[in-house]
């Protein structure tokens, strides 16, 4: 083993290896990044800690003094779990968070998508329009075939739509302070935070990544609207978010990427697996009014006014 640390007990979560060793918790996360750009993790990680996060989990070297290894045949970055949160509160250690994750000062290349919604959207729109289209032409499809052949315009509208909103939002909004880049998710979830925070997780872009993702996760578990009004105003109470902000949340929301998503498993799965994310599908198509609704009626959340669209 390329690691120091005797393992008691290890078990699979979600594609990651969690090692016990005596009283420490490790997370080893397989991984295909360069050493550079795990190295990249390990700075933004000091520099959040240093900010008095230690929450956040620390890289552990090899014993060669790398960046990644091998465990269990796979190729890794291990990782040792930091202090347990000491509050319950999502909303203000999500401000918190930004707020440090605000003044790193140092290069994120491979980590950036500060700026690149628009560029990131339109790849992923022209990709799956392709697909779609051969499905079009295809003489052979089943039910779930025709289902997504009936329902991308839709899907393919609000993304475009999306992308319309932020290139607007740009051209009408000064940003703010807070509309500066900060530390994100790629794509945060109300249980990103349960074990501690892992810098492979992690993106720099703005702050309203990591609202939005949070909201539609919730619009998908069908939380009231209580729920999520709340968590914005504890949110605000640290950080207050400007009408650029609220505009870009919007947007994030507009578009559909739980949809992506849901094609793209199933459609890059076969067998039991794919059953799995049949299930998804469907319930992603089932529950389209009512995500459009949610859409219709964020405006009653914001604390300014935005923009509306006519269609909605």
């Amino acid at each position: 083993m390329d690691y120091y640390f005797r393992v008691d007990h290890m078990e699979t979560k979600n594609d990651r290896l969690l090692v016990r060793s005596g009283n420490d918790i490790y997370v080893a996360i397989p991984t295909n990044e360069r050493e550079s750009d795990i190295q990249q993790l390990y700075y933004m990680a000091m520099y959040m800690r240093a900010q008095g996060d230690e929450t956040i989990a620390t890289l552990l070297p090899t014993k060669t003094g790398r960046f990644v290894g091998q465990l269990q045949g796979m190729r890794v970055s291990v990782w040792k779990m930091g202090k347990r949160n000491e509050t319950d509160d999502l909303a203000q250690q999500m401000a918190l968070f930004h707020q440090r994750g605000r003044t790193y000062p140092y290069d994120v290349s491979t980590r950036n998508r500060f700026g690149q919604w628009n560029e990131l959207w339109g790849q992923r729109i022209d990709q799956l329009e392709q697909f779609w289209q051969w499905q079009v032409r295809s003489s052979e499809k089943n039910e779930m075939d025709e289902l997504f052949i009936e329902t991308f315009p839709y899907y393919l509208g609000l993304a475009e739509n999306a992308i319309q909103y932020v290139v607007d939002t740009q051209l009408d909004e000064v940003p703010m302070r807070s509309d500066m880049r900060t530390i994100c998710h790629e794509q945060f979830a109300p249980e990103a935070w349960e074990m501690g925070k892992i810098p492979t997780d992690w993106v720099c872009d703005h702050a309203g990544r990591d609202i939005a993702e949070w909201i539609r996760k919730q619009w998908l578990m069908k939380q009231v609207d209580g729920t999520i009004t709340h968590f914005l105003r504890t949110y605000e109470r640290v950080q207050t978010l400007s009408r650029f902000s609220w505009r870009m949340i919007y947007a994030r929301l507009l578009f559909p990427l739980h949809y992506f998503q849901a094609i793209e498993n199933y459609y890059g799965t076969a067998g039991d697996i794919r059953q799995g994310y049949e299930q998804q599908l469907r319930q992603v198509f089932e529950e389209s009014d009512m995500y459009e609704q949610k859409l219709r009626h964020f405006h009653d959340m914001t604390t300014v006014s935005i923009p509306r669209l006519d269609w909605l």
